[in-house]
């Protein structure tokens, strides 16, 4: 899209100019608006409230469609904001494709910024797995997406989340949701917590159990996050165990870390996969390579094309820990999915 869009730009007059950015990229227009607002607002007072609600939109709907390339089942509703009276209650609710914010407009900026960042994120994200887990759990994800998304976005206003929000929820020594965030953060170091964690949760979500046991979900989702914290801790060329057999998760990490293995032949990897990995029902199958293989990693995905699609592939920066260093680059992941999972499963 950035190269056609590299072509098109010189030859467009203002008024298309507009019109194209405004269809492709309506949340950054947004941004910029807010800009002029804020310009604006030192002449004209009526203009600060328009910059304050256009900013807050544009933010945070700029943030989600970045998540997207990230975790792609994210949420396509769009914040809105509306302004209440000092006597009412600030609220948030999905209505059709927007999560609509109640906010008051005397309330100072940076607060009415956190508060719709968390309660945007509280309302939008996870809805259908979050039914299945714990208070802190929820409140953990919550927590760690809200700060991702302050930090990208307006990191001058953190000191004041870290003390409305974060602090309290985690400053008991045994916080169960302290716990979760620092575990969150280990695995969003190694690009774990929102290409494999998260996505596994939307999967759990999109599943209907007649009678399901809450405590047995939780704890599995406890169990999931314990089996990928070793995995975000290895050093390049370590083994880890990179199956995770659960009741209601069935999923695999194969890692291809050294290049010279695919240059002799993809074939080891297709026998694996056939022959430890579909026998075991395994629902999904994250593949991380380098980007250089990006050739044969698809080659390897086509392999499977009846039995498995490949629902994503995403280039993403993570850190590659070694013996005695730390560096950050690039990983390659590929997702596949087993074609025909159940949408009604069986309750444990």
């Amino acid at each position: 899209m950035e190269t056609i869009l590299t072509f098109i730009l010189p030859l467009l007059s203002a008024p298309a100019l507009a019109l194209l950015l405004l269809f492709f990229a309506p949340d950054k227009v947004e941004k910029w608006l807010a800009l002029i607002l804020k310009w604006l607002a030192h002449f004209m007072r009526a203009a600060h409230k328009h910059y304050v609600k256009h900013d807050l939109q544009g933010r945070v709907n700029d943030f989600v469609a970045s998540l997207k390339g990230k975790l792609p089942s994210l949420p396509s509703e769009k914040l809105r904001i509306e302004w209440i009276d000092p006597n009412t209650s600030r609220k948030a609710f999905i209505e059709g494709d927007h999560v609509v914010i109640r906010l008051r407009r005397e309330d100072p900026e940076d607060q009415n910024f956190i508060h719709a960042s968390y309660m945007f994120v509280s309302e939008s994200l996870l809805r259908k797995p979050k039914r299945y887990l714990a208070p802190a759990q929820r409140d953990g994800i919550d927590l760690f997406v809200c700060t991702k998304l302050l930090e990208a976005e307006r990191p001058s206003v953190l000191s004041f989340f870290l003390e409305q929000y974060l602090h309290p929820a985690t400053e008991e020594r045994k916080s169960r949701t302290a716990i979760y965030v620092d575990d969150f953060a280990i695995l969003d170091k190694s690009g774990l917590f929102f290409q494999v964690f998260l996505q596994e949760l939307e999967y759990l979500g999109d599943k209907v159990f007649g009678r399901r046991r809450d405590d047995l979900v939780i704890k599995e989702v406890d169990s999931f996050v314990e089996f990928l914290k070793p995995i975000a801790a290895r050093r390049v060329g370590e083994e880890s165990d990179l199956e995770f057999k659960g009741e209601y998760c069935r999923f695999a990490l194969v890692i291809i870390g050294k290049p010279e293995k695919l240059l002799t032949s993809i074939e080891p990897y297709i026998g694996y996969i056939r022959k430890a990995l579909l026998p075991a029902n395994v629902e999904t199958i994250y593949i991380l390579a380098r980007p250089e293989n990006e050739a044969k990693i698809k080659s390897i995905c086509s392999r499977f094309e009846s039995t498995h699609e490949c629902v994503r592939a995403v280039k993403y920066t993570k850190l590659f820990r070694y013996r005695y260093s730390e560096v950050t680059g690039l990983q390659y992941l590929a997702v596949l999915r087993r074609r025909g999972t159940p949408i009604i499963q069986a309750s444990r």
